[in-house]
């Protein structure tokens, strides 16, 4: 029977504002110690500086790749790979239960613990060797889109995409007040999303989808070319999504037949 990786590499990417921080913040009460250790890494915390970032319609782009710093990027996951306990990007996960985000989308203390239950009395935490499985979470908008260098998407175990309708996107992106920045605090600009933000999904992602439409059917040859999980619709609240994407976890650290 293969071991288990030493590191599961699980990359959470998707559309700004379809749940990914709340999601990753989650997933470390339902892979608690001793069975797991699970660490959640803010890709939001390696951007370039504001100087260097591209342009697009005229406005900064920070949701393009062209926005991040790789190579340091990279540096840092490299260094979770080789054991190290990097804290560049490393976020201490508070989940919140009683906020209207978490609340109204179904995330509550009952489900959580749930599939705290459910992943406890799995394979994956059964047995030495997986008492001790190692998790890093990388929480970011794009992870393993075309435009990512081929050296950081090898580095990826579990691709997953959280999705979500235009018109629900954008309406929670333009609720944010806005964003802390290593130069102080940046406010999306009016048209931001529709200029900046969704242009850019859809052209990273339209690869994942039947024709290009990204509010359609996944591609599912595609999908399984690049191994990405992509939940099949959009119904359901962010409860629904975490259920899911836990499942995923769990499926690659189940001890496999061989």
């Amino acid at each position: 029977m293969p071991s288990a990786p030493s590191l599961l590499i699980v990359a959470l990417s998707g559309l700004s504002s379809t749940g990914k921080s709340t999601i990753a913040s989650h997933l470390s009460v339902v892979f608690p110690e001793p069975h797991h250790t699970l660490t959640v890494l803010h890709v939001d915390d390696f951007y370039k500086p504001q100087t260097e970032l591209p342009v697009r319609e005229g406005l900064l782009d920070w949701d393009c790749a062209g926005s991040l710093d790789w190579p340091r990027l990279e540096a840092a996951v490299r260094r979770w790979k080789d054991g190290e306990q990097v804290q560049e990007g490393k976020v201490n996960p508070q989940p919140e239960f009683d906020n209207c985000t978490a609340g109204e989308q179904g995330i509550t203390r009952a489900l959580v613990e749930e599939l705290r239950q459910e992943v406890q009395g799995s394979p994956s935490a059964k047995g030495d060797t997986w008492s001790s499985q190692r998790i890093l979470v990388l929480d970011g908008f794009l992870l393993f889109t075309p435009s990512v260098p081929p050296t950081f998407r090898s580095l990826l175990d579990l691709k997953i995409l959280l999705r979500a309708p235009y018109a629900e996107a954008k309406a929670r992106r333009e609720a944010r007040s806005g964003y802390t920045t290593m130069e102080g605090w940046w406010e999306d600009p009016p048209g931001y999303f529709d200029e900046v933000v969704w242009p850019n999904y859809v052209e990273e992602n339209r690869g994942f989808f039947v024709g290009g439409d990204v509010e359609g059917s996944t591609d599912e040859e595609s999908c399984k070319t690049e191994n990405v999980k992509v939940r099949v619709g959009m119904e359901g609240r962010l409860g629904d999504v975490l259920r899911w994407v836990v499942e995923e976890v769990d499926r690659v650290l189940k001890p496999r037949e061989g």
